[in-house]
């Protein structure tokens, strides 16, 4: 039994370094994929952006759990492995969530995205500086996406002008040159879709991160649970041990009276 709790206490040793190391991509790949999201928080709102960050939360806290994983398994105390393992089962169980959120979202994200980005237009679509921020944003959606207004340059019949973003061209350079060229061909559709292309695609991304850290990191479920098990058994067998050690010391006969050079009888006071 001891060299099983052994191999169990090193397997899940191993396990626990690989949980941290696990726990470090998920915080790189979901602050990536965080960033990609949050620079268009004004078109697609910041709700389709939640299970990112849960997600990134978590690769915080795995971080924390691999190290008390690493204590506690170093301890060898039953109850604290035990503890440690639920920890490990609550981290699967919340980023498994994540994962379902994100498919959530990106089942119904072209509804909130088209109303997110219809709403900002009507807000910034009278503005006429072309150096806001507001207008500036519009603009580096247009070039990025290669697109104009929500659902097309239509949408900019109410303002009277299209802005020449729209055929690529804008104060989008290191020195934010103002409007010059003479725009002749503008983009037909609009950024609603694209931008609904680009976030779906980011939270399918969210979603797998989720998913596959979930289903790699359950394995240390099975490893911590089985380690706990291997110390009890060690425990018990080790009080079985002792019991069978002391009751076989108490339970052996004194034949010292019985030996050949006791006296034959016992003497008279």
């Amino acid at each position: 039994m001891a060299l099983s709790s052994s191999c169990w206490k090193y397997l899940v040793l191993t396990f626990n370094v690989l949980f941290a190391m696990s726990a470090v991509a998920l915080f790189g790949i979901s602050g990536f994929l965080l960033y990609r999201m949050f620079i268009y928080r004004h078109f697609i709102g910041v709700n389709v952006e939640y299970p990112a960050i849960l997600l990134l939360m978590m690769a915080i806290i795995t971080c924390s759990v691999a190290w008390i994983g690493w204590r506690t398994t170093k301890s060898m105390h039953h109850i604290h492995v035990v503890m440690a393992g639920i920890l490990i089962v609550l981290v699967v169980i919340i980023e498994f969530s994540c994962f379902v959120w994100a498919m959530v979202d990106w089942d119904n994200i072209e509804i909130d995205i088209k109303s997110t980005m219809t709403n900002y237009f009507m807000e910034t679509s009278e503005i006429k500086d072309p150096n806001s921020p507001d207008t500036l944003r519009w603009d580096k959606l247009h070039v990025k996406f290669e697109c104009c207004g929500v659902s097309g340059p239509s949408d900019y019949t109410s303002t009277g002008h299209v802005p020449f973003s729209c055929c690529g061209q804008g104060p989008l350079d290191s020195l934010h040159k103002p409007y010059t060229a003479d725009c002749s061909t503008l983009y037909q559709r609009g950024c609603g879709k694209q931008l609904h292309e680009y976030a779906k695609t980011h939270l399918l991304y969210v979603a797998m991160a989720a998913l596959t850290a979930s289903i790699l990191q359950s394995t240390g479920i099975f490893c911590t649970f089985f380690l706990a098990n291997a110390i009890l058994v060690r425990r018990r067998a080790s009080i079985r041990n002792s019991t069978s050690i002391r009751e076989s010391t108490f339970a052996a006969p004194d034949d010292s009276l019985l030996s050949p050079t006791a006296p034959a009888t016992l003497p008279k006071f």
